[in-house]
């Protein structure tokens, strides 16, 4: 059981809005997929330098001009100086606090498609993973695969090789760590995870980051190309994967998303929406430049509401 460590707080660069930060209307986690969010408190865990923590997420004071985030550490540990230091940057960066995503707005006001997203989604972060591994998990994982197949083994890489958290009264299943799987055998994960081919690259990936491959704060630090170059050489991950797991870099399509911005670029979806990829890309570029990162998802995470705008269901592809 962990107990209370210490309380920090944040204060974010407007716009901001905490609750559709950690709790994507579309779904998505912000640390993992067990993390529970009730009356706009997160619980949660995150693992850093090794060490499992609990965590305690909700916004102290909301309002459009001043939003400051509190987060309550939980630990079965006193942490060092250093330790809270680490903990604190690692949550501040997920958290997006200190992003300035104004230039953004003012590109979104004169765009049609995200001319009204910026309102329904007012101060919303783009999806910035706590830690490298499990972002690398769900790229994994979403290979060739429905979301319902994905899910399955995500949930049972948790099950099977995970870590339960219990503190603040909740108990959280948190991500296997790297470390663990790198000493697994290929059949072994194959079998008890269902991961087929991708067991060979999971192990891969989990090898690589035990023995120094950079960590999120310092992909962050390179530059687009030269994060994305590195992530490209893990196994398996290619352009698509390197993209969706560094927020802001590019523009992740797959052939799901492609049928979706095809509509909403062309007024209809395209034939083969693999080929037409690599246009779609060129085209984001140049109607939203760096910002089409964030573009993606906010388009994304607004679908049911984009769908009214534009007369034709977006969400059933």
């Amino acid at each position: 059981m962990q107990r209370k460590a210490f309380t920090f707080e944040f204060e974010a660069v407007p716009p901001y809005c905490f609750d559709l930060t950690v709790h994507k209307p579309a779904g998505w986690w912000w640390s993992t997929p067990n993390e529970v969010f009730q009356k706009r408190v997160l619980w949660t865990t995150v693992r850093v330098d090794s060490c499992l923590y609990g965590l305690r997420l909700r916004a102290a004071e909301s309002s459009r001009k001043r939003q400051i985030v509190s987060c309550t550490v939980y630990s079965d540990k006193k942490l060092s100086g250093l330790e809270k230091d680490s903990l604190a940057s690692n949550v501040e960066r997920a958290l997006g606090v200190k992003e300035d995503i104004n230039e953004f707005y003012l590109i979104g006001r004169r765009d049609k498609i995200l001319q009204h997203t910026i309102d329904d989604l007012w101060g919303m972060r783009t999806v910035a993973w706590p830690e490298l591994f499990p972002a690398l998990i769900l790229a994994v994982t979403l290979q060739m695969a429905p979301m319902k197949r994905s899910n399955q083994m995500m949930d049972l890489l948790i099950a099977n090789f995970g870590d339960n958290v219990h503190f603040g009264g909740k108990t959280i299943a948190h991500w296997p760590s790297a470390d663990r799987i790198a000493e697994l055998g290929v059949n072994e994960l194959e079998g008890k995870a269902k991961l087929g081919y991708r067991a060979k690259s999971l192990i891969s990936i989990a090898r690589a980051l035990r023995d120094g491959f950079p960590t999120a704060d310092e992909l962050l630090r390179m530059s687009p190309n030269e994060a994305k170059k590195q992530l490209m050489t893990l196994h398996g991950i290619g352009d698509y994967s390197a993209e969706l797991i560094m927020p802001g870099m590019g523009f992740p399509l797959d052939v799901w998303s492609a049928k979706i911005f095809g509509l909403l670029f062309l007024g209809e979806e395209p034939q083969d929406p693999r080929d037409a990829i690599p246009e779609l890309k060129k085209m984001a570029i140049e109607r939203w430049g760096k910002w089409r990162g964030h573009a993606f998802v906010y388009v994304l995470n607004d679908l049911p509401m984009i769908s009214k705008g534009f007369g034709v269901d977006l969400t059933n592809f």
